[in-house]
């Protein structure tokens, strides 16, 4: 079992962000693209090495995203259109998510069991969530699924924003 804590970075144009272990250790970077179409999200590991992309596709009436892990397609997240709530589909073998995802307090589901579990921290100045994480083998899946997740909820609020 792994936890992870993300933090966004404050003054990020790309959408910069470390992960660290409960103790504050570095695992993970995340470095997003600025400027660049389709948006993508890359995940580095503490020795600078690219392990996971986040890329969102852009020839999609919802938001649509897709996870690869050292080279190798292994899930798309789809937002699926509700009126309510938030929901995704997840085209991985066996993944769902379940939980509040609009407020980002959500578990991510793999042939019925837990592999994950995402709470947002509300006492933060900048996002901030931690991530349980049952097996470590999971932990790419289950960062990429939170940063497409993340993703979308802050273009949605930026589309909200601007309306008002």
């Amino acid at each position: 079992m792994s936890n992870l804590i993300i933090q966004s970075k404050i003054f990020s144009l790309g959408g910069e962000m470390w992960i660290t272990d409960e103790n504050e250790n570095p695992r993970y970077t995340v470095k997003g693209s600025f400027l660049k179409f389709p948006k993508e999200f890359v995940i580095y590991d503490e020795n600078g090495q690219a392990r996971a992309r986040v890329i969102h596709k852009m020839v999609s009436l919802l938001p649509k995203f897709l996870l690869e892990i050292d080279g190798n397609e292994v899930a798309t997240i789809s937002k699926r259109f509700s009126f309510l709530k938030p929901k995704y589909d997840i085209d991985a073998v066996g993944v769902s998510v379940e939980g509040n995802i609009w407020d980002m307090n959500f578990e991510i589901v793999k042939n019925g069991a837990t592999i994950g579990r995402i709470d947002k921290s509300w006492v933060s100045f900048r996002d901030k969530y931690a991530l349980e994480i049952l097996d470590e083998a999971d932990e790419l899946i289950v960062l990429g699924l939170v940063l497409a997740i993340d993703y979308v909820k802050n273009e949605d609020q930026s589309v909200a924003n601007s309306i008002n």
